[in-house]
């Protein structure tokens, strides 16, 4: 898509109509294979081309326009006006049937017509032997100095008042198109086919961007940096406050006891044991999960309907910017999962049906990237809709060389810049992504004691080495969670601000709400009650055994035991220790009263 950039371009500054007192120069005709790399759209690398949604170069209007505008300089291509498998512009541009039925040969016959006028009627020009020698690989029985442009005009207005009359795009054309006829000249055919591609507002697919999805989109950024900013802010609060208390040498005999229902209702109580703890461990888990079929919905949508079929747009901008839209959120949209997915692992939670709905979702992120818009594909989609008798039974030319201006209801923007976004994806998702592999299986390992006699060197297998005995590598391990956290935090606020960018005032008319949109927007309601539902009423039970609280989630004893910091380092420095020094509030009350410590490691009841 960049060559036709180029193209268009390189076109542009030579495209200056030529004036009468100047004398005949040679014309240049450079020969180009075919128009297939630049026509097609891949939104990895192509997105930024889009700006603000009002660059026309994403579509063909300046390519056309300066194809008959007059310009010394005129590119064709060989893969157009094929007849029977065989290059033929001078039989091809003769019958509509050919005429219009590729980019490639409308493109090539318009611009043979421009050349010909140019250069036998107006005479700024001559066919110089060079000129003629390139081209004539393409000119079949004729030559480039010989060609007959009267038929070529007549198909090119008779298609046009057609395509004008009949192809249902938004914006009709300028009343000069319908005031031609066969004794219209040259010039004025030329001048009046100036504004025949139009600038027309792209319509996004409401399954992808409708308001009810845009507003669900922002709902699921905002309530995953909310809920990791609220985990932290209740952690290091416990830490804060029960710091002390965890330094407390334990005194003799002391009762083992837990909240009861009434302690556990105070909002003052935001310790280990209280129902804060299990109503934000229980929702990043099902958050997290929630977020797995939203995704998977989202991705599902983009691939199958708009970037592999596009069965989704008008003309061929409009399927650009669809393209486009669904690339970002299927890209992005992984984004407030990977934030939770750190923060479940960092926080010592994890099991393997939530890890793997994560990894799923990533998969089809990198598969919505490798996707690619072809333009022979588009161009079936207009002849499937569509068919011109005035065109030779093809598509309105008006559906491939429209450009865009705007989005309907939204102002394009991929805010800040998609670079950031494709950096993002290229270098911090894959080291977030082995990191979170890794760690899982080491998980694993713990967990069914594969590896606990295992050693390499002073290296415990699947665990992280604590290198000495100031334990720099729990250290070093500990910032690297808090770093990939906080990196991902600031791009999950950078693709908020993007997605509320896009808001207008028309953004939420009443015409752009359907049942689909409704729902779309309440798909995050059962976890956002929940979350108040455990704030408010807490669970059935709450105690200090590993299997109290939730039935399905007995995640508070994680947070009990930690006081403040990971289950993982609270595990390791317990291994590393034997238990000695352990700053656990729990271990050290269980060991001074006499009891063994609890077989299992929190991570194995979650």
């Amino acid at each position: 898509m960049t060559t036709t950039s180029s193209l268009s371009s390189s076109l542009a500054l030579v495209a200056v109509v030529p004036s009468a007192t100047v004398s005949a120069t040679p014309i240049r005709v450079l020969l180009r294979d075919s128009i297939d790399g630049s026509s097609d759209f891949f939104p990895f690398n192509d997105i930024a081309t889009l700006n603000s949604g009002t660059d026309s170069t994403v579509t063909f209007k300046d390519l056309f326009t300066t194809s008959i505008e007059g310009g010394q300089e005129i590119v064709l291509f060989h893969s157009g006006c094929e007849v029977d498998g065989v290059a033929d512009c001078t039989l091809a541009c003769n019958t509509s049937q050919h005429f219009f039925s590729s980019l490639e040969t409308f493109y090539n016959c318009a611009a043979l017509a421009s050349i010909a006028y140019w250069t036998q009627d107006a005479g700024f020009y001559y066919v110089s032997d060079e000129a003629e020698r390139n081209a004539s690989s393409i000119m079949g029985s004729g030559t480039l100095s010989g060609f007959h442009s009267v038929p070529v005009l007549e198909s090119l207005v008779t298609c046009a008042q057609d395509a004008c009359e009949h192809d249902g795009l938004s914006k009709a054309c300028d009343s000069s198109i319908d005031h031609l006829s066969k004794t219209s000249s040259a010039q004025q055919i030329f001048d009046a086919m100036d504004s025949f591609c139009p600038d027309l507002a792209a319509e996004i697919n409401p399954d992808i961007f409708g308001p009810g999805v845009l507003i669900s989109y922002v709902l699921q950024v905002c309530f995953a940096a909310s809920l990791y900013i609220l985990t932290k802010g209740f952690t290091l609060w416990v830490r804060v406050t029960q710091g002390e208390k965890a330094k407390a040498k334990p005194k003799a005999n002391e009762l083992q006891r837990s909240l009861t229902r009434i302690e556990s209702m105070i909002w003052r109580d935001t310790g280990g044991m209280s129902r804060t703890s299990i109503a934000i461990a229980t929702t990043l888990v099902e958050f997290q999960e929630a977020q797995c079929w939203f995704v998977f919905a989202v991705q599902i949508a983009s691939i199958l309907a708009i970037v592999v079929n596009s069965q989704e747009g008008a003309f061929w901008g409009e399927i650009v910017v669809n393209a486009a839209v669904a690339y970002h959120v299927s890209q992005n949209g992984v984004l407030p999962m990977f934030l939770i997915q750190i923060c479940l692992h960092h926080e010592g939670i994890r099991n393997w049906h939530t890890f793997l709905g994560f990894f799923v979702e990533y998969l089809l992120a990198v598969v919505a990237t490798t996707q690619k818009i072809y333009f022979k594909d588009a161009f079936k989609l207009f002849s499937d809709q569509s068919r011109l008798k005035g065109c030779g039974y093809n598509p309105s030319p008006r559906t491939y060389c429209a450009a865009t201006a705007g989005v309907d209801g939204l102002q394009f923007s991929f805010f800040p810049n998609p670079l950031l976004y494709k950096m993002v994806f290229l270098c911090l998702d894959t080291i977030a992504i082995l990191v979170l592999i890794v760690d899982q299986f080491a998980w694993t390992i713990r967990k069914h004691h594969v590896a606990q006699h295992m050693r390499i060197g002073t290296y415990r297998i699947g665990r992280f080495p604590s290198w000495g005995r100031r334990r720099r590598g729990l250290i070093l391990k500990r910032w690297f969670w808090r770093i990939l956290e906080v990196a991902y935090l600031v791009v999950n606020i950078l693709y908020m601000i993007s997605l509320t960018k896009v808001i207008t005032a028309e953004s939420f008319a009443a015409n752009k709400w359907s049942y689909g949109q409704i729902i779309a927007v309440t798909v995050w309601g059962p976890v956002i009650v929940k979350l108040f539902d455990l704030l408010l009423s807490g669970p059935p039970k709450n105690g200090m055994k590993l299997n109290s609280g939730p039935p399905r989630l007995r995640i508070d004893n994680i947070i009990n035991r930690r006081v403040g910091t990971s289950a993982d380092e609270v595990c390791e420095l317990s291994d590393e220790t034997g238990n000695r020094d352990s700053t656990d509030p729990i271990v050290r009350r269980i060991r001074s009263s006499g009891r063994p410590l609890p077989a299992a490691h929190t991570d194995d009841v979650v």
